[in-house]
């Protein structure tokens, strides 16, 4: 196949900004408070549905309970992972593996787990730079499920900060505890040990609702001294994205608009509901089948849900224009 070298400069430039700095990829993490809500389906789903316009995508596997990226893609597991890179064997650049999308690529993650696997802080360090010196526009990390201090770090580390959600009551309470932990993790290392302590502590008596007044997080920590704050203003312009995903009725797809109004109540804490996802029979079909549903059913309802999600994030305009 004869090469198209123009499109190549194109894209070598693409890489550079006008400062000439090294290329940085936008880094979106997915999250979850607790397993099978659809995070992978959804980290899958924004990828391709990215990819499909026009950006160059990475999906980075990081379950460490069961990771499956290159089974919905439909791609046979590959022998190098992720554990290559930690392990020293392989940089992450040398295991992004194409598939057969075009500008969709991925890392598969530990397929091969016979043993414990634990990230250290200083490999997650490491690795936050290794994801956004990635050849791509986006790089996608598929998170496994709750608030472990890895994930929690690389949460915090993300352009985007996507919290998966189902209208199940457990999937729920999963998410509030996710989004407590998140928080008070954010705060500790801009905290003294006392201070920090005081924090859980009264956390702890405002959900038993033993607090003698009215609580407002936000008054609380701006009248802390051990608290170095500025995190509710980091999250007006880095927020933290709620998709409700498998809604059955217009009630959950509502869901969102409810625990926004939550985290704004108990603990003054913006959360932008970003969208819902329509339960699809399809899904699980798809899977089974090895074929991503956006590719085997790409004029649904569902699809359109992806697709609006996305450039809602990367071109509002295009949706204004709409409207």
């Amino acid at each position: 196949m004869e090469r198209d070298f123009e499109n190549d400069n194109v894209e070598a430039l693409t890489f550079k900004n006008s400062s000439d700095k090294p290329h940085q990829a936008k880094l979106w993490v997915v999250a979850s408070g607790k397993g099978g809500v659809g995070k992978t389906f959804v980290s899958s789903s924004l990828g391709l549905t990215l990819s499909k316009l026009g950006h160059s995508v990475v999906v980075v596997d990081l379950d460490l309970s069961g990771a499956n990226v290159h089974t919905v893609y439909g791609m046979n597991p590959s022998h190098m992972n992720i554990r290559h890179f930690f392990e020293g064997v392989k940089t992450l650049q040398e295991l992004v593996i194409p598939t057969q999308f075009s500008r969709l690529s991925y890392v598969q993650g530990f397929w091969d787990s016979w043993t414990p696997i634990d990230f250290s802080m200083a490999q997650i360090e490491n690795l936050v730079p290794q994801l956004k010196s990635l050849r791509a526009d986006y790089v996608i990390v598929d998170l496994g499920a709750g608030a472990l201090e890895p994930h929690l770090n690389l949460f915090r580390a993300a352009d985007e900060k996507f919290l998966v959600t189902t209208p199940e009551p457990t999937s729920i309470e999963k998410t509030y505890r996710f989004i407590e932990s998140y928080v008070c993790h954010s705060l500790k290392e801009n905290a003294t040990p006392d201070a920090y302590g005081n924090m859980i502590s009264t956390l702890r008596s405002h959900r038993q609702r033993t607090l003698a007044k009215p609580f407002s997080f936000r008054s609380y920590l701006k009248d802390q001294t051990g608290i170095h704050y500025d995190f509710f203003e980091n999250l007006t312009t880095s927020p933290v994205r709620l998709i409700v995903n498998s809604a059955r009725s217009q009630t959950e797809c509502d869901l969102g608009h409810s625990m926004k109004s939550v985290c704004n109540k108990y603990y003054d804490l913006g959360l932008d509901f970003l969208s819902s996802i329509d339960y699809d029979n399809a899904v699980w079909q798809s899977v089974k089948g090895r074929e991503h549903v956006l590719i085997a059913q790409p004029f649904t309802p569902l699809a359109g849900q992806f697709l609006a999600t996305c450039k809602q994030l990367i071109a509002p305009e295009e949706l204004r224009a709409v409207v």
